[in-house]
């Protein structure tokens, strides 16, 4: 579990943040069937997202990526995406735990379109590396098979990890806590007036603020779905007019929920955005 003191591999990075002068290196390829991609750029990045354990996304890629904004993103995965365009390009992300050990690869192209998921094939090994760096081989040499295709890679990395931005907030949540706790009762007492004050606009605040009566209840359904009634606040960070909080609670059904929180401040105000909350067993 979480809590205030010690939620953030990447935020104690922060500490010692790309000190280390070593340039970054990434090199190597991923083939499934006829398509190759030839690795060009390396970036790496704290993610937060998996409770069970902090973890590194190593991303070697044809393109540039931005790791600053791939570690700030809620979604590191949409963020990456994003960033591949319209055109032809592709990376390999390769997931690390705090253990050291891969937790997953993951390849996307665009034009052709392409993904594939893998873990536990071939040797991975990390390498002696300064602190706030990461680096590593992931090599498959004997081709593997996926439905007829076969695919195979030799991944080689050396890269700064650039931690998520921002700075612990207090043990409550602070001022984005509060506004948590009071959508989570909203939520509970179908309090609309409070819920469309407080959702955000990248949430689906239309069905809230709809007219029609039947989208405003399927919201509010969906809502009462998996949203704690009583959260607790396990840690969180703050990032300018941006926060993430990591919380717990049982919902409706009394389920435990935990997971992350995302807020963003818009005229003065903390507004709900988005949730990412799994089952847990107690």
């Amino acid at each position: 579990m979480r809590n205030a003191s010690g939620f953030g591999f990447g935020l104690a990075l922060l500490g010692f943040a790309l000190v280390a002068s070593a340039t970054d290196r990434g090199s190597g390829h991923f083939r499934k069937g006829e398509m190759r991609l030839e690795v060009k750029h390396v970036i790496a990045v704290a993610n937060e997202e998996d409770d069970g354990g902090d973890r590194t996304f190593v991303y070697l890629s044809d393109i540039p990526l931005d790791a600053k904004k791939i570690a700030a993103a809620f979604r590191a995965s949409t963020a990456a995406e994003e960033q591949m365009g319209d055109g032809s390009a592709g990376y390999v992300r390769i997931c690390i735990d705090a253990e050291g050990g891969e937790c997953g690869l993951y390849f996307s192209h665009n034009q052709p379109n392409a993904s594939f998921n893998s873990s536990g094939y071939g040797v991975f090994k990390l390498a002696t590396a300064p602190a706030g760096r990461i680096a590593g081989r992931w090599t498959l040499a004997e081709p593997g098979d996926f439905f007829g295709e076969t695919y195979d890679f030799d991944l080689d990395f050396d890269a700064a990890v650039t931690p998520p931005p921002g700075k612990p907030l207090p043990a409550d949540g602070g001022e984005p806590g509060k506004a948590y706790r009071a959508w989570t009762t909203a939520v509970a007492q179908g309090d609309l007036p409070v819920l469309r004050d407080l959702a955000g606009h990248d949430y689906d605040a239309w069905r809230i603020k709809s007219d029609d009566q039947d989208d405003v209840k399927s919201a509010i359904k969906d809502l009462r779905d998996g949203t704690p009634l009583a959260p607790k606040i396990l840690g969180g960070r703050i990032d300018g007019d941006s926060a993430v909080l990591w919380v717990e609670g049982k919902d409706r059904d009394d389920i435990l929920r935990r997971g992350r929180v995302q807020l963003q401040r818009a005229d003065q105000a903390w507004r709900f955005m988005e949730a990412d909350l799994d089952s847990v067993d107690e």
